[in-house]
């Protein structure tokens, strides 16, 4: 078996200004990726309303956040915050060792951004994780961070050419106090599925030739288009049963009193059932006490179909 040779990350070549976040390649300056995604897919509408000062706050404090794991990462030291703390755990608990903090990419033409974190899994596969302190994780935001590190993961195997991406990872860290004194505490590692690198590059391409690009991964019109209709019905059905089980309650209150057990009309049929007990067998509890033990010639694996689930 030929041993696989090391892969070291290559330098893109892009100079980066922090201060007013440009990227310079040569004497042309790069298009970011998340002002590409603002442009295409969000319009970053859930941040209306919000003051200027709670936004600049919220900024100011996820600079800190990225510039305190970054210490960490690169110098080892630990400013004894609370998000460090927690950085440290999650790299601990799922084997991250650390390859690159703000590591730049770039196609070198037209493209470059910073990615959050590099981690090696292997001689030449890399998993690639963007740090982020949001207050909650919005679907929105998910979606957002899917396609920041499925582009990354385009433009790091384009500008590596013998390295591999393995997962793609959101770090979710915060620790804020609240207006009651308590503290919004976040520590999750959140695995994102990558999205295919050819329409990575269509959404790109289709960025620079100033046209709006279709997302393959929107709802679909038709679909969009009975979200009235659903809600009308889920609604309907929810107003039904809470109507049912106000009268079912009425009507065992009343077969209780009597003491009858059985009323029927010529379409309907009433059975009131007793008070009873059930026991039920706690496997979880058990595995956990008599964790040498194999369950597997006890345990029934049955087929559960998928289903849709639909929140309003």
């Amino acid at each position: 078996m030929v041993a696989t040779k090391r892969v070291e990350l290559k330098d893109s070549g892009v100079i980066f200004n922090e201060e007013e976040h440009t990227y310079l390649f040569g004497d042309k300056y790069l298009s970011g990726i998340t002002g590409m995604l603002s442009r295409q897919l969000y319009d970053d509408k859930e941040f209306e309303g919000i003051p200027p000062q709670i936004l600049e706050e919220s900024r100011c404090y996820g600079i800190d956040v990225h510039k305190s794991c970054q210490s960490f990462d690169q110098d080892w030291y630990n400013d004894g915050t609370v998000e460090v703390a927690g950085y440290i755990n999650l790299c601990k608990e799922n084997g991250l060792v650390h390859e690159a903090s703000e590591y730049t990419v770039s196609d070198g033409v037209a493209w470059a951004s910073n990615i959050d974190k590099v981690f090696r899994a292997s001689d030449n596969t890399f998993d690639l994780a963007d740090l982020k302190t949001y207050g909650a994780m919005t679907p929105q935001k998910l979606e957002k961070g899917r396609f920041q590190l499925s582009i990354y993961a385009y433009l790091f195997e384009l500008q590596n050419k013998k390295a591999k991406v393995g997962r793609l990872f959101i770090i979710h860290l915060r620790n804020k106090e609240k207006k009651d004194g308590t503290f919004d505490h976040i520590c999750n590692l959140i695995p994102v599925e990558r999205i295919p690198s050819d329409i990575c590059k269509d959404l790109l391409d289709t960025d620079l030739r100033n046209e709006k690009w279709v997302n393959p991964y929107s709802i679909p019109d038709d679909i969009s288009k009975q979200e009235a209709e659903i809600r009308e019905l889920i609604e309907t059905k929810n107003a039904a049963e809470e109507r049912l089980s106000t009268i079912k309650a009425a009507i065992l209150s009343k077969m209780e009193s009597l003491d009858i057990r059985t009323w029927a009309t010529q379409t309907m049929r009433l059975t009131r059932k007793l008070p009873t007990t059930r026991a039920s067998f706690n496997s979880s509890l058990f595995k956990a006490e008599h964790p040498d033990m194999d369950f597997s010639p006890y345990e029934k694996i049955s087929q559960v179909a998928g289903s849709l689930m639909i929140t309003v």
